[in-house]
């Protein structure tokens, strides 16, 4: 929902937001009309700046230029990019950085400043990279700031906190984004496979089933699912039956042979067995034992 004015948000830091790893610290929302004077004199010292001088901030903050076209420089050899509508611009604590919209388009930026945990530890792990600042967007990015500007306009202080959720949601997608261009192919079918097992642990299918329907053989498929995960495809099926035997035995009274035939066992002998090697106790106990923890 595209906003009416312009409008811009400073907030404190909140020890409740730190404790989740995100504090929103600034957000707001801007229209640059073509031929405008930029950027518009209006923020505090740290956060405003000349093209001449650019800025380094303390904080992260995610910008998606949602229409127009311009021109990013950042880093130490001042690295230049075409900025499109549609584009997240990410900026780093730490980093040198200026922009602008292109003189006869302008654009339209949102952004959400962050002091954050959850991102330095994105950063450290390279899910984000300050030598990819400007990354693609998509309608949950801008669904994400939709909702960012109606808690930010309606009371900002209030909704810090929520502020602060939104700003991990966009680095959820951020992350999602960089691990999906990254993964490679063979565990890009690890986690399809595990998906696959985790829907079907009750079926009786043959795990010999899972890759022929990711078009794989089987001595391939069994050979890569134990180098990513460290357990053969049939161990991990097993491993994820007997969580769901300890979820029924804990939360309802079926019998032990009932159990068996819901989760694919062969029969109530097999899953005792099975629940013993895994569990170090018997169904029956394990279902004791849960009982007199909720008493």
């Amino acid at each position: 929902m595209p906003l009416a004015e312009n409008y811009f948000l400073y907030l404190p830091d909140n020890r409740l937001c730190s404790a989740w790893g995100c504090t929103a610290v600034s957000t707001g929302h801007t229209k640059i009309p073509p031929h405008s004077i930029y950027p518009p004199i209006r923020h505090p010292d740290d956060h405003h700046f000349d093209w001449k001088r650019g800025r380094i901030l303390q904080a992260y903050q995610v910008i998606l230029i949602a229409d127009g076209r311009g021109m990013f420089e950042f880093g130490r050899r001042g690295k230049t990019q075409l900025v499109e509508g549609g584009s997240i611009v990410l900026l780093f604590p730490g980093v040198w950085h200026r922009f602008a919209p292109d003189p006869e388009l302008g654009w339209t930026e949102n952004w959400i400043e962050c002091r954050s945990a959850a991102f330095d530890f994105a950063r450290a792990i390279g899910l984000i990279d300050p030598a990819r600042p400007v990354l693609p967007s998509g309608p949950e990015f801008a669904a994400i700031f939709d909702e960012i500007h109606d808690r930010a306009v309606e009371d900002g202080l209030k909704n810090q906190p929520v502020l602060s959720t939104l700003g991990l949601q966009l680095l959820a997608l951020l992350s999602q984004q960089q691990e999906g261009a990254s993964a490679a192919p063979a565990d890009r079918l690890v986690e399809r496979a595990r998906v696959l097992l985790m829907e079907r642990c009750a079926d009786q299918m043959p795990v010999e089933e899972i890759a022929r329907e990711l078009g794989v053989s089987y001595s391939y498929f069994r050979r890569v699912f134990k180098e990513k995960t460290g357990a053969s495809p049939k161990q991990h099926q097993m491993a994820l039956r007997i969580r769901r035997t300890q979820d029924i035995l804990t939360n309802t009274d079926k019998p032990i042979k009932e159990i068996a035939a819901l989760l694919g066992f062969s029969s109530a002998f097999h899953l005792s067995t099975q629940f013993q090697d895994l569990m170090g106790c018997s169904p029956s106990e394990y279902r004791r034992r849960s009982g007199s923890l909720g008493e």
